[in-house]
């Protein structure tokens, strides 16, 4: 029982190495030739101490995506709104006794008072 076991274990081994035997190929080459592998079959594989290093990835760069223009408008947006915030804060908007004026009217007395056509007052 064993020794038929042996021969058969004996026989297929010697048939598969006939079979690469006969190829041509070394007994390692690649066992689909016809499949799209980057590698070629010439490339040969050196050690170099420079390929150890940790490759850094550089921060893409893209400025022409629909999520980086919504946020550059969000900021432009917000840009305004606090320059339109400071200028109202001076007293010309927030001030009433300037009612219309870039400079606050001075005040004359009762009977030299003027009428004013910016803001339909006498002052």
């Amino acid at each position: 029982m064993n020794v038929t076991r042996y021969l058969c274990l004996t026989g297929l081994s010697f048939i598969t190495t006939l079979g690469y035997a006969q190829t041509g190929q070394p007994f390692d080459a690649d066992p689909f030739p016809n499949s799209k592998n980057p590698a070629s079959k010439n490339e040969t594989k050196v050690f170099s101490p420079k390929q150890a290093k940790a490759f850094k990835y550089k921060k893409v760069n893209v400025k022409h995506t629909a999520r980086y223009e919504f946020y550059e408008r969000v900021e432009n947006a917000a840009k305004e709104k606090q320059r339109i915030l400071k200028k109202l804060a001076k007293p010309q908007y927030s001030n009433k006794l300037y009612f219309g004026h870039k400079h606050k009217p001075k005040k004359r007395p009762p009977h030299k008072m003027r009428y004013c056509e910016q803001c339909g007052i006498r002052h």
